[in-house]
């Protein structure tokens, strides 16, 4: 069963033709996050119209990643395009800006429902520049690796699989050790 819902399947088309511009004369990065959010809005629709997750991708599929093949445009995925039509189900453009789109769909899972609310206050109440920086320390929380530092077989099992860690992590570790070895 095939749905047709040409506006929304032109919509998608002509955005990502901005998303996926890759030449001398690209759009800017604002007019890319632009393109992104109405796709977004694109696909929120069709995905209000189309419930089931299964037809939902049939849908994409078959009307939007088919005709990508046929242009110029780099493959598209269906993650990308749900990631996408996240956006405005969390806020407007401004907001989703502020917040960077890669924290979008972590702040809209239910167990996560405290912290969205905490950041949308953050953004009503401060301007932009002071709303990222507090949302960065909301999003990012600290690290504790005291419990495991404590036990010798966690700490060897953790360090072993160092090179997996992030950055961050990696720094919490070093300082749950020192703090160890220091007592």
């Amino acid at each position: 069963m095939s749905i047709e819902l040409p506006e929304q399947e032109s919509t998608i088309l002509k955005y990502l033709d901005i998303t996926h511009y890759i030449d001398t004369n690209a759009p800017e990065a604002q007019e890319k996050r632009e393109a992104k959010y109405k796709i977004g809005e694109a696909c929120k629709e069709v995905r209000d119209i189309i419930s089931d997750d299964e037809a939902f991708n049939d849908w994409i599929w078959t009307n939007i990643i088919s005709e990508c093949s046929a242009t110029e445009i780099e493959e598209v995925t269906t993650n990308t395009l749900v990631a996408w039509s996240k956006l405005p189900e969390f806020g407007t453009l401004v907001q989703c800006e502020i917040v960077g789109f890669t924290h979008i769909s972590k702040l809209l899972q239910n167990k996560n429902a405290d912290m969205k609310a905490l950041v949308l206050e953050t953004i009503a109440n401060n301007d932009p520049e002071t709303a990222k920086e507090l949302i960065k320390a909301i999003l990012k929380p600290t690290i504790d690796y005291t419990p495991i530092v404590e036990d010798k077989e966690k700490l060897a099992t953790t360090v072993e699989s160092v090179n997996k860690l992030s950055k961050e992590a990696l720094v919490a570790l070093v300082k749950a050790m020192h703090q160890e070895m220091i007592k």
